[in-house]
């Protein structure tokens, strides 16, 4: 949705749009709110599914490891323990942020003021969540190397597991991390001032 577009509502003569007018800028802020709903909720359930499938692969594998395949000894290579909880540590703190802000804005169909006030909200949830997983994203790389060390300790892997340890999945954070900055800085912080600039506008008004 284009802040100029929703702009030129409240910048009608005397800054009163008319019923209509209120009626079709609060559906937009509604049909755009939904659709965010939407794409968040598919984003967890496709995350859940992965994590899911990968985290009963490992237990199956600790349980009953297939023939032909190296058991793990968790007492010295505990360090793939914290390195697998971390995506779940981000899924249950991406799920909390989106039920604190559907708990919290359970009435955002109400009114403009409420449909604006809850894609603020859902805007500081985004940025809440890019903030997590870059977080996590650096956290897994300063594991990496307990675990590199921890397996060449029980003779699991070589030199060879050195360069995508230490230049591959740093690169990808690397990445990933200059990516979500620009993002962040060009897409979210712009939304919400945009945001708070209408919604204060509409109050005033």
């Amino acid at each position: 949705m284009n802040f100029a577009d929703i702009q030129q509502t409240w910048g009608s003569p005397s800054n009163r749009p008319s019923p209509a007018q209120i009626e079709t800028e609060k559906m937009k802020f509604i049909a755009d709110l939904n659709r965010r709903r939407r794409g968040n909720v598919l984003f967890l359930g496709l995350v859940f599914a992965l994590l899911a499938f990968m985290t009963g692969k490992v237990v199956l594998h600790l349980v009953s490891p297939a023939p032909g395949l190296a058991t793990v000894d968790l007492t010295q290579e505990w360090g793939i323990i914290p390195f697998f909880a971390l995506p779940w540590i981000g899924w249950i703190a991406m799920l909390r942020l989106h039920r604190r802000h559907r708990r919290q804005h359970a009435n955002y169909q109400g009114s403009i003021n409420a449909s604006v006030a809850a894609l603020l909200d859902e805007n500081r949830s985004e940025r809440v969540r890019y903030k997590v997983i870059g977080a996590l994203l650096i956290v897994s790389a300063l594991l990496l190397p307990l675990i590199v060390f921890q397996l060449r300790a029980v003779g699991k892997a070589g030199n060879e597991i050195l360069f995508p340890a230490f230049v591959l999945w740093p690169g990808y954070v690397v990445v990933v991390l200059l990516w979500a900055s620009s993002h962040y800085r060009r897409k979210l912080l712009p939304r919400k001032s945009e945001l708070e600039a209408l919604l204060q506008q509409y109050r005033s008004g």
